[in-house]
């Protein structure tokens, strides 16, 4: 952990392992909670020779208790082939947008498939490569519609209503969104990819002000991914391309940051305990190597390939109904959780 003075956050534990299917993650992209306490985990896979095997949801809990999943490759109505991101409303339903199919899916809590909607296209109500979704307190549903720059407000039926983050100013402008969320101040705030920073926009969608520069240092990003809010106003934002998560204050001031600090999870545990032989060689490796010889020692990615505990494509992150903070980390399958100090 790095820290300025005061940590905000503290690391509490890990939630998920790698697995293909089943109880387990891979390539997780996106989490989401509903309100009877299930968590959503949102599996994009890989596309190898576009078998899509292990893209799925799985449905589990933050007690690590395991559900089931549900989902499937393809392109046909309730299928997924590039699956971006994740929410629920307040009935349980469960929204997930495609990026190469360009629409936006709807589920039952248990997964049964309900609806879909949306086309390729740069006109209103239509998308590209949609890869943000989060239900306001009005029970719209707003998209990143990331390769049109601009974000797109509908109804959870799929009606269009209105559009921003594409106009005024150049600093006003969006380039390329990824992910977005409403504040408990009705603000909404998004990970401006292509810009390096972090944009807020009041609850029409007028622009406030934008933090953040593309850099390594405090309160600089690479390609951020995502961003979210606690009820202190303290942001959190998926620094993905500098491979850590960064607190900053209501103003956008550098707080915390950290690089990650993963131990192991109950499901890998339970797994290492029935296989005693993998067990025994992870028991007798060196997991935090401080001798390897990096062909660039300043890049971050390559420090994170190579040690387990840190942050490796931090693709999301949630603040949680039970106040905690939840990363949700692709490359290394599973969800990094911290406390809120």
């Amino acid at each position: 952990m790095v820290t300025k003075n005061k940590e905000y956050i503290s690391y509490e534990r890990t939630l998920g392992m790698s697995v293909m299917e089943g109880k387990g993650f891979y390539y997780p992209n996106d989490t989401a909670f509903s309100k009877n306490g299930k968590t959503y985990v949102l599996n994009r896979s890989l596309e190898i020779r576009a078998s899509g095997r292990g893209m799925r949801v799985n449905v589990c809990d933050t007690n690590d208790e395991y559900y089931g999943s549900f989902g499937k490759f393809g392109d046909e109505p309730g299928q997924f082939m590039w699956p971006s991101a994740i929410c629920v409303d307040q009935e349980g339903r469960v929204f997930i947008s495609d990026e190469h199919l360009h629409k936006i899916m709807i589920f039952s809590g248990d997964g049964t498939f309900i609806d879909e909607w949306g086309k390729f296209g740069h006109s209103e109500g239509e998308m590209d490569a949609p890869s943000g979704l989060t239900i306001n307190r009005n029970n719209e549903l707003l998209v990143s519609d990331t390769y049109n720059n601009r974000i797109q407000v509908f109804t959870l039926n799929g009606t269009y209503l209105r559009s921003f983050g594409d106009t005024g100013t150049i600093e006003q402008r969006l380039n390329m969104p990824w992910r977005l969320t409403e504040a408990p101040s009705g603000d909404i705030y998004v990970a401006d990819w292509g810009n390096d920073r972090v944009v807020k926009f009041d609850s029409r969608g007028q622009y406030l002000q934008h933090f953040g520069k593309n850099g390594t240092g405090e309160g600089e990003f690479i390609k951020p991914a995502g961003v979210a809010v606690d009820k202190k106003g303290r942001i959190y934002v998926c620094d993905w391309g500098n491979e850590r998560l960064q607190v900053l204050d209501s103003d956008g001031h550098f707080l915390q940051l950290s690089l990650g600090e993963s131990g192991i999870s109950p499901w890998a545990q339970n797994f290492l305990n029935v296989n005693v032989e993998e067990g025994e060689a992870r028991a007798k490796s060196n997991l935090e190597k401080s001798d390897i010889e990096y062909f660039d020692a300043s890049d971050r990615n390559e420090i994170s390939a190579h040690i387990e505990k840190y942050f490796w494509s931090p693709m999301s992150v949630v603040v949680g109904p039970d106040n905690r903070v939840y990363v949700t980390e692709s490359n290394r399958h599973r969800i990094q959780v911290f406390s809120i100090n």
